[in-house]
C-alpha cells in the first residue's frame, strides 16, 4: 500500500484480494458514512462491495444491484447498496440519493460518477492494470 496525502493506493492481484481489501476498509467505516466506487464495467466494484458486506458482518449473499437500483443487506450495521449503471445521467442526478444513505449505516454506491452530489465519504477509483489485476485509489474525504 502507498500513501499520498489523504489517498492511499492498493495493488490488487486477484478477486480475493480485492474482497479482502474491503474487508480491511470495512473495519474503517463508522454508521453514517458513505462509500463511492468508480471503475469501468468489470474493474471488480462488486467484487469489492462483497468484501465490505463480509467485514461488515452480512451472511447473506451480495450481489449486483444492477436492475433493483438498491438493495438492504444486515449485518453489524445495515448496508444500503446502490448500483446506478442501468440509469441515464439525467435519471441518476435526479435520484434522491439522500433517501437511501443509512445514518445507522453504511452506503455504497456504485457508479458515482453518475450522480452530481457526492458528498463526503470515502472514493475508491478501480482501474484495471491486467487480467486479475487491480489499483484502488482510496480517498477519504470524511469530516
Amino acid at each position: 500500500m502507498q500513501k499520498k496525502g489523504n489517498k492511499r493506493i492498493v495493488i490488487s492481484d486477484s478477486h480475493q484480494a480485492t474482497v479482502r481489501a474491503g474487508e480491511e476498509l470495512a473495519a474503517q467505516l463508522t454508521p453514517g458514512t458513505v462509500v463511492y466506487l468508480y471503475g469501468e464495467l468489470g474493474s471488480g466494484k462488486t467484487v469489492l462491495v462483497k468484501g465490505i458486506c463480509k467485514g461488515l458482518g452480512v451472511r447473506e449473499s451480495v450481489t449486483s444491484p444492477s436492475f433493483v437500483i438498491a438493495t438492504e443487506y444486515h449485518g453489524d450495521i445495515p448496508v444500503s447498496h446502490i448500483d446506478l449503471y442501468r440509469l441515464s445521467g439525467l435519471s441518476a442526478a435526479s435520484l434522491p440519493i439522500d433517501d437511501y444513505v443509512k445514518e445507522d449505516g453504511v452506503t455504497i454506491v456504485e457508479w458515482a460518477d453518475r450522480i452530481k452530489d457526492r458528498k463526503n465519504g470515502i472514493h475508491i477509483k478501480i482501474t484495471i492494470l491486467g487480467k486479475t489485476k487491480r489499483e484502488l485509489t482510496i480517498e477519504d474525504s470524511r469530516h
